[in-house]
C-alpha cells in the first residue's frame, strides 16, 4: 500500500479503513521507530458500551504470550535452572504421555519451537482456577495424542507451552503467573500486564467480539481462557507494554541496567530452529521468524474469544509494531496495517510464492475429510486448485460454525495457497510418503487426519 493520487496515506487511514471493512470495532496499535514510540486507538471498546479505545485499554493478547514464556524460560536456562536440551522428565519425573518414551525424548527445546509432537489444543475448563490448575492438567497430558514422533515434525501446540510452564512452576516452586510477573512483567515495567480478568477489570479494558460468517459482530460472553492455558496464551496487556517487552529484544538484554538475558540468549531466540511449514519460513525460541534474510522480521500472532493480536520485529532497523483487536476478525485488520508499516517505515514487501499447474487426477489425491479436535475440513478438487469446506468448534464459545468455502492453488506438489477473498496469503501443506494420498493436512499450523466419510458430525 503506498501514496494515491498524490495524497499520503497514514497510519491513521490506514486503520480506519481496515477497520470499517473488517467491522472491527476496536484497535490499539503501537509502533517503535528511531526510539520512538508512537501509539494510537481506533473504535470502541464494546458493542454495548461504546466506550472509545484508546492506547491504555487492556486486551487479550493470547499466543503471543509464549513469546514471554520463552523469555522466561531463557531466564531461568542462564540462571543454570534449566537446559534446553534436557529430557522434561529431568524435571517433571512424574510426567506421563501417551508415548510413555516421550517424556525422555522430549525436551525444553522442542516445546518452545513446537516440534515435540503433543497434540496442541486443548481448552475444556476442567482444572478451575487455584494454583494447582496447572498441574492438575498436566498430569492428565497422557490423555493427548502424540501426533508426531518427537523432533521430526513442526505441529503448532499450546499444550507444550503449557507443559513449559509446569516446569517452571516444578523449579521455583511458584506458580508460573507469579514467575512472570516477578522475573518479566516487573523489571520490563509492564505494570498493565496480567494474567487474571479480576486483575485487569480495574483498568481500561476491551471485551472481544466474535463474528459469524454473514453475520454482524456480537460480544464474546466467555472472556477468560482455562487458568491451565495461561502460559501458551493468557496474556492481557496494553500496546505500550508489548512495545516494552519488543525494546527488550531489539536490544541488548538489559532492563534499567539489570541483566535479563545474555545478547546470546536473545540471537538464540531468534535464530531459526526448524523450519515452521506453512505458520512462518521458521520457527525460534518463541519466536515466529517470518523472513530470514537480511532483513529479517519475526513475530508471533495470537488469537482468543473475540480477540485478534499481533507483535511484529524488524531487528536490524530497530523497528516494532504491536496490534491488538477486539475481534476473531482482527487479523485482516492486522494484516493490511502490517503490510503497509513494513513498506512505509523498513521498505518491506510481503510476496506469496507463484502458483503452478497441477493435473485433475493430482489434485484428486488430496480429496478427503480430515479432522483434529475441534476442526474438519473438507478438500476437493476445483478449478485447477482445491476447495476447502471447514467447520470449528469453539469450546470457549459452546458454538460450532461453519465458513464459507475457500480455494487455494498449488505452489508446489504437497503446498497449497489462498490467491483471493479472506482465504489470501492462507497456506496448507499435505504430509504423507511420495506417491501416495496424504493421510494429514496442516493447516494454521495444526495437523488434522483423514478419516472416514462415515464419521459423525463435529
Amino acid at each position: 500500500m503506498s501514496e494515491t493520487q498524490g495524497a499520503p496515506v497514514g497510519l491513521d487511514d490506514v486503520a480506519r479503513r481496515e477497520l470499517a471493512r473488517w467491522k472491527v470495532p476496536g484497535l490499539a496499535v503501537a509502533v517503535l521507530r528511531d526510539g520512538a514510540v508512537d501509539a494510537r486507538a481506533y473504535g470502541i471498546t464494546s458493542l454495548e458500551t461504546r466506550q472509545p479505545v484508546t492506547p491504555e485499554t487492556l486486551f487479550q493478547i493470547g499466543s503471543v504470550s509464549k513469546v514471554f514464556t520463552a523469555t522466561l524460560v531463557m531466564r531461568l536456562v542462564e540462571e543454570g535452572l534449566l537446559d534446553l536440551d534436557q529430557p522434561v522428565a529431568t524435571y517433571l519425573p512424574d510426567l506421563r504421555l501417551a508415548d510413555e518414551t516421550a517424556p525422555q525424548t522430549i525436551t525444553l527445546r522442542h516445546l518452545l519451537t513446537h516440534s515435540s509432537g503433543i497434540e496442541g489444543d486443548r481448552f475444556e475448563n476442567l482444572y478451575g482456577v487455584g494454583d494447582d490448575a496447572l498441574a492438575k492438567a498436566v498430569a492428565e497430558f497422557q490423555t493427548l495424542r502424540q501426533v508426531t514422533t518427537p523432533g521430526s515434525l513442526w505441529t503448532y501446540s499450546n499444550n507444550a507451552f503449557s507443559l513449559a510452564g509446569a516446569i517452571v512452576e516444578r523449579v521455583l516452586g511458584t506458580p508460573f503467573e507469579t514467575a512472570m510477573s516477578e522475573r518479566i512483567f516487573a523489571p520490563l515495567k509492564m505494570i498493565r500486564s496480567f494474567y487474571f480478568a479480576h486483575e485487569a477489570i480495574t483498568y481500561p479494558v476491551a471485551v472481544g467480539h466474535t463474528q459469524p460468517p454473514d453475520a454482524d459482530p456480537e460480544i464474546a460472553r466467555n472472556y477468560p481462557l482455562p487458568r491451565y492455558v495461561n502460559p501458551a496464551g493468557g496474556i492481557i496487556s496494553p500496546v505500550g507494554d508489548l512495545l516494552r517487552f519488543a525494546t527488550f529484544h531489539l536490544g541488548d538484554g538489559t532492563a534499567e541496567e539489570t541483566r535479563l538475558l545474555s545478547q546470546a540468549a536473545l540471537r538464540a531466540m531468534q535464530t531459526p530452529q526448524i523450519p515452521a511449514a506453512n505458520f512462518a519460513t521458521a520457527y525460534g525460541l518463541g519466536w515466529a521468524i517470518y523472513r530470514d534474510d537480511e532483513a529479517k522480521v519475526l513475530g508471533h500472532g495470537g488469537s482468543t474469544n473475540g480477540f485478534q493480536a499481533q507483535l511484529t520485529l524488524v531487528p536490524a532497523q530497530g523497528f516494532a509494531i504491536a496490534q491488538l483487536t477486539n475481534s476473531d476478525r482482527g487479523s485482516k485488520v492486522i494484516r493490511g496495517i502490517e503490510d503497509w508499516a513494513l513498506h512505509r517505515y523498513c521498505g518491506l514487501q510481503r510476496h506469496d510464492p507463484a502458483t503452478i499447474s497441477m493435473s485433475t487426477a493430482d489434485l484428486a489425491r488430496f480429496a478427503g475429510r480430515y479432522r483434529t479436535r475441534y476442526t474438519e475440513s473438507v478438500v476437493t478438487p476445483e478449478d485447477g486448485g482445491l476447495r476447502l469446506d471447514f467447520s470449528a468448534r469453539s469450546v470457549l464459545a459452546n458454538t460450532v460454525t461453519t465458513y464459507p468455502p475457500m480455494t487455494v492453488k498449488p505452489i508446489s506438489n504437497r503446498e497449497f495457497i489462498g490467491t483471493e477473498g479472506e482465504a489470501r496469503s492462507m497456506r496448507i501443506d499435505f504430509i504423507g510418503e511420495a506417491g501416495d494420498p496424504p493421510r494429514r493436512l496442516r493447516a494454521g499450523g495444526r495437523i488434522a487426519e483423514r478419516v472416514d466419510d462415515s464419521v459423525g458430525p463435529l
